[in-house]
């Protein structure tokens, strides 16, 4: 549980300590830290999704979507700031030199977005597929949850949902011990 945490809090910071270090990059004039920062985010994702799969346990479930969920939460700025931008580059296609620029980085920013949202997701459907193996959650639900995960502000939603979900069952299994 201890990587799971460790893991998880980084892939929180991770967006935006790659704002921090693009306007160091920039200032400072320092154009590897562009493919620094590129191959660090390579390593955090694949950290967070293996350590987001070797859950195991009772509660491991609850877990995953407590971090799922909190990921999810406090990626929204990130998101929406990134979108914010989407959508200034394409207004700024008016100038000859944005036509084809503004196209390419917008899918970039898509691609870049859609990864860190893929990445998240894996605590999520770790959660889904865990509390349906746990008994917690039907397998409709389960399966709406998982296709829920792979989209945009439906992940957030869902991710609340579930952890909601598995929280008043956490709690009735307590209430049926005591």
């Amino acid at each position: 549980m201890r990587y799971m945490k460790a893991s998880a809090i980084i892939l929180m910071l991770w967006p935006y300590l790659g704002f921090v270090l693009f306007g160091i990059a920039g200032r400072l004039e320092l154009p590897f830290l562009f493919w620094v920062h590129t191959a660090l985010t390579v390593v955090v994702y694949v950290m967070c999704i293996l350590n987001a799969c070797r859950c195991r346990g009772e509660g491991c479930a609850y877990q995953l979507a407590f971090w799922n969920m909190l990921i999810k939460l406090v990626h929204i700025p990130y998101y929406l700031f990134t979108l914010l931008v989407g959508i200034l580059l394409l207004a700024v296609m008016v100038v000859p030199a944005f036509i084809f620029a503004s196209p390419i980085l917008v899918l970039v920013l898509s691609v870049i977005n859609y990864l860190l949202l893929l990445t998240s997701s894996v605590y999520g459907i770790n959660a889904v597929l865990r509390g349906r193996k746990e008994g917690t959650l039907p397998t409709k639900t389960a399966v709406c949850h998982g296709i829920l995960h792979l989209l945009f502000v439906t992940d957030c939603i869902s991710a609340v949902i579930v952890f909601v979900k598995l929280r008043k069952e956490k709690k009735k299994k307590i209430t049926a011990e005591n």
